[in-house]
């Protein structure tokens, strides 16, 4: 059975096993980037992989770098919490359009926009809905979606 990806990063940190003493199903199950994902989540970590992962992709193989990071890294066991967004917003792709049309923006800088102007001025967003025609239970709807979310952190999914 092929290792899994918290064990590649025992045996890069606390186990200090070889690259060469990897079976063939081992090598295959080794991903750079998740590699890179996990550690990024250590503070102690966050700019030295940030540095190694310019040559992650295409530059150096799974072998070199898996050696990089075996030569690199401490001898010790780490635990690495991932960091996940918390806190989804769907808005309806009527409703997203139609801010996207009133702000002359793209979705990704909409959704800072609906971020800011919940936080300022909500009243803002509701009338921009209805000035464009939008059906008083999709405002609704949008609204209670608004009053759900925590502002911490955000991360905006399009509701097809």
């Amino acid at each position: 059975m092929a290792k899994s990806l918290f064990d590649h990063i025992k045996g890069v940190t606390f186990r200090k096993t070889k690259w060469e003493e990897l079976s063939d199903e081992d090598t295959k199950s080794w991903s750079n980037y998740m590699i890179a994902r996990f550690f990024s989540m250590e503070p102690e970590f966050v700019e030295v992989i940030n540095e190694f992962q310019t040559y992650s992709n295409g530059i150096l193989s799974s072998k070199d770098y898996y050696k990089l990071l075996h030569d690199v890294l401490p001898k010790k066991s780490f635990f690495l919490k991932y960091i996940k967004s918390k806190h989804k917003m769907e808005i309806e792709q009527e409703i997203l359009s139609t801010f996207c049309s009133h702000f002359e923006l793209g979705k990704n800088d909409v959704f800072e926009y609906i971020r800011f102007l919940k936080q300022n001025n909500p009243d803002e967003l509701t009338e921009i809905l209805k000035q464009y025609g939008t059906p008083e239970a999709d405002i609704t709807k949008f609204e209670k979606q608004l009053k759900n979310i925590k502002w911490g952190i955000l991360k905006c999914q399009l509701k097809k």
